[in-house]
This record gives C-alpha cells, sequence and structure tokens, in this order.
C-alpha cells in the first residue's frame, strides 16, 4: 500500500459505512478463522494424545502472546507503518496457524501458539487504529457497537462452521490459515492516509485498586473462568459424552450469549448503581455454575446449552460492567490509562486461568471446573457486597456513562468513546513511558 496516494481522512455521515467496511470485513474473517481454532484445538490436542493439564499449559502460552504483544507491539509497528505492519502480524499469523501441524512436542506446540497471540493483538491494535481514525466523534459509539458485533458473532459463526471438521486432518488448519490471509484483502482497499501509530500502553494497576478494586477483581475474575472454558469446555463437553457437533454447538452458545447478554445487563446496569449488578453478576454466576456442577449426558441437550449461554453472557458482562464501574468513579483524564490497565488485569487471568482450569478436570473430574468457577465467584462477589458495606460509610461521588461493550482486543479499544477521545490523555504523545 503506497500512503503517499492515500487520500485526507473524510468524516461526512454518509461515507463512514463504507470506509469503515474494509476493518470490519478483516475483522470478519479473522474471526472465523479464531472461531475454527477455538473449539477444535482443544479437541485436536486431546485426540493427538496430550493430557488436559498440557492443552491447557499450550493454552496459556497463546494468552501470553496476546499480553506481549498489546504491551510492545506497538515496538513492532512504529518502524514500518501500520499498513506493512498489518501485512506481517496476518502473515505470520497464518504460518503460526498451519505449523500447528506438523509441529511435534508440547514446546513446539505452546511457541506456535505464543505467535498467534502475539499477531493476533496485533492485527487487533492496528484495526482499532483504523477504525479510531475513519470513525467521526459523533459515531463513535456506533461503529464501536458494529465493531462487537462483527468481532463476536463471526467468532461463533466459525465454531458453527467448524462442526464436521476432522480434528485430526489438516482441513482446521488449512482454513483458519486461508481466513487469516484473506483479512490482508480488504486492508490493501483501504483509500486514507494510515492514522497515528499506536501509543505505548499506560499501567497504573494501583491506581486502579485505589479507583475501584471491585472493578479490578472482576476482569481478573472473567479472565480467570470464561477465558479458562474457552479450552475447558470443549474438554469438559467431550468427557461428559457429547460428540463433536453437539460440543461445537455448546461452545458456539457460550460465545453467542457472551455476545447478546451484555447489552441487556449492560442497559439494566445503567439504571442502576453498577456495584449491585455487580454482585447481581456474581450470584447468577454461581447460580448457574451449581446447575453446570450437576451437568451429564443425560440432561436435556437444550437445557445444557442454555446454561451454556447464560454463563457466557454473565461472566462475559463481568468485563463491560467492572470497565464501566470503574469509568463511573474516575475522572475523564484518566479513563484510558485505567481501560488499558484492566485490560492488562484481564489478560492476567486469562492466562492463569487455561492451566487451573484444566488441571481441575485431569486430577479431579470433569465437573471440578465449575466447583473452581464458584470458589472464585463466591470470593468476588463476598468481597464486592464488603466494599458496598464500605461505601456506605464512605461515600464516593460517581457520574453514570453510558453502558457500551467492549471486545477483549487491545488497548487501542478505550480511545474510541468520545469522552476518551476528547481527554488529554488522548492528546498525549505516542512515546510516553509505561508506568
Amino acid at each position: 500500500m503506497n500512503s503517499a496516494r492515500t487520500l485526507p481522512l473524510r468524516h461526512s455521515a454518509a461515507a463512514i459505512p463504507w470506509r469503515v467496511a474494509p476493518p470490519l470485513v478483516s475483522t470478519a474473517l479473522i474471526m472465523i478463522g479464531a472461531g475454527f481454532l477455538g473449539t477444535l484445538l482443544p479437541l485436536r490436542f486431546s485426540a493427538l494424545g496430550l493430557s488436559d493439564g498440557l492443552i491447557g499449559l499450550i493454552a496459556t502460552a497463546e494468552a501470553l502472546g496476546f499480553l506481549a504483544g498489546c504491551l510492545y507491539a506497538h515496538r513492532l509497528i512504529a518502524p514500518v507503518g501500520l499498513e506493512r505492519a498489518y501485512a506481517t502480524f496476518a502473515g505470520l499469523k497464518s504460518v503460526a496457524i498451519l505449523g500447528l501441524y506438523f509441529a511435534e512436542g508440547v514446546p513446539a506446540l505452546a511457541l506456535l501458539r505464543f505467535l498467534i497471540g502475539i499477531n493476533a493483538a496485533g492485527l487487533a491494535i492496528i484495526v482499532e487504529s483504523w477504525l479510531n481514525a475513519l470513525a467521526p466523534n459523533e459515531q463513535r459509539g456506533r461503529v464501536l457497537t458494529i465493531y462487537v458485533l462483527v468481532y463476536g458473532l463471526f467468532f461463533g459463526i466459525g465454531q458453527l462452521l467448524s462442526q464436521s471438521l476432522n480434528v485430526r486432518g489438516p482441513e482446521l488448519l488449512i482454513i483458519a490459515g486461508i481466513s487469516t490471509t484473506l483479512a490482508l484483502v480488504p486492508m490493501v482497499a483501504i483509500d486514507v492516509r494510515a492514522p497515528g501509530l499506536p501509543r505505548r500502553v499506560k499501567l497504573e494497576i494501583l491506581k486502579a485498586l485505589r479507583t475501584s478494586p471491585v472493578s479490578v477483581t472482576a476482569c481478573l475474575l472473567n479472565g480467570l473462568i470464561l477465558t479458562a472454558f474457552t479450552t475447558v469446555g470443549p474438554l469438559f463437553s467431550a468427557r461428559i459424552g457429547f460428540d463433536q457437533r453437539r460440543i461445537v454447538i455448546l461452545m458456539a452458545c457460550v460465545s453467542l450469549g457472551g455476545l447478546f447478554l451484555q447489552w441487556p445487563i449492560g442497559y439494566f446496569s445503567d439504571k442502576i448503581d453498577r456495584l449491585h449488578a455487580l454482585i447481581g453478576l456474581g450470584l447468577g454466576i454461581l447460580a448457574v455454575a451449581a446447575g453446570l456442577v450437576f451437568a451429564e449426558h443425560q440432561m436435556p441437550f437444550a437445557l445444557l446449552a442454555l446454561l451454556f449461554g447464560v454463563f457466557g453472557g454473565l461472566a462475559e458482562s463481568l468485563y463491560a460492567v467492572g470497565v464501566a464501574h470503574a469509568n463511573d468513579r474516575a475522572v475523564a483524564t484518566d479513563y484510558v490509562a485505567l481501560s488499558s490497565t484492566l485490560l492488562f488485569v484481564w489478560a492476567l487471568g486469562s492466562t492463569v486461568g487455561p492451566t487451573a482450569g484444566t488441571y481441575a478436570i485431569q486430577l479431579l473430574r470433569p465437573s471440578a471446573f465449575f466447583v473452581y468457577v464458584m470458589a472464585l465467584t463466591f470470593a468476588f462477589t463476598v468481597f464486592a457486597v464488603w466494599r458496598l458495606s464500605r461505601r456506605k460509610v464512605d461515600r464516593i461521588v460517581e457520574t453514570h456513562e453510558d453502558f457500551l461493550a467492549y471486545p477483549q482486543t487491545s488497548p487501542e479499544i478505550y480511545a474510541w468513546l468520545p469522552y476518551h477521545r476528547d481527554s488529554p490523555a488522548e492528546a498525549a504523545p505516542h512515546d510516553s513511558k509505561p508506568t
């Protein structure tokens, strides 16, 4: 792509839908490939003879790669620009996906998934930088909503399309690699100058804990249980006797439940104290996990699918409501750094969750994962109730921002809100040092 010949940014309302289409189509293709891998990779590794615990460790490698990508991808992007960096990330991710077919041994598989994680983060950073530049302030929330829908919906579609694939064969990896490579095509079609390079992530964990310790623990809990379930879920379903088609459907219910339940839950959280909403989410997860502890093959499949979907919706909402609750208690100049820090906390949880969850089902029994979920969620809920009681003594004045659903992709997503866009933090130089 020749940036010297690209056109200046235009912000007419009529032009926006078409101008954001290329990065959205690219995201759809990437997420279809991710959906193919999301459910079937754990089943593939299991079919190849790996234990549940090792499968969890390999998934942790991808989470670590994603975390490293969020923190350091800007160093790879800055020397070459967004266009070349996007091609590099997409090409390397495709090669890593295809390399899974030839890899032998846990170290090689873990290295390749680490590379998949790094490149997935880099791709997300670049796409979100483009969308942020293409969307005018008054349409930013609308574009973000479309992006979240594309991100989650096409991941679910990818899962559903993988029902009949042979997990031992190369088809799964070939299709995911092709889909990722095709994501290059729409990005080449962008006809505007590249936006500013992404800034370094500014992390302020202690400040986030002072602002809203419940939000920090909510985002951590989301990473510990829901990210873990993307790996544990297929293994759990296989252990209780379901075939591949039903396993794929169950995991798609988790993804689509996480996508579509966020908005009604978020709307409800706009009407009440968000700390109450987080306590309610904790209680809801406890109830659903208690039901899933007793899940077995004889349970009506529709009921199990419903439980999986509700679990996905409640657990996913922990992150979005947690970010909104933290922003309610923060000043506008802290929004971007605070939200990026919460993403980092979520990513830390996502590195621990798959290993802890898979070892739970390996060392004990399949339902042990939901005992693990209940233990963590109970601790979170008790902590949130304690914070509520403390707040009645030392009341902090909060302003309520409108709820928006965020995908857990990259820190660039937090520059999208209008009040993020105009804050001094948004105007900070790109080479500011992380704290």
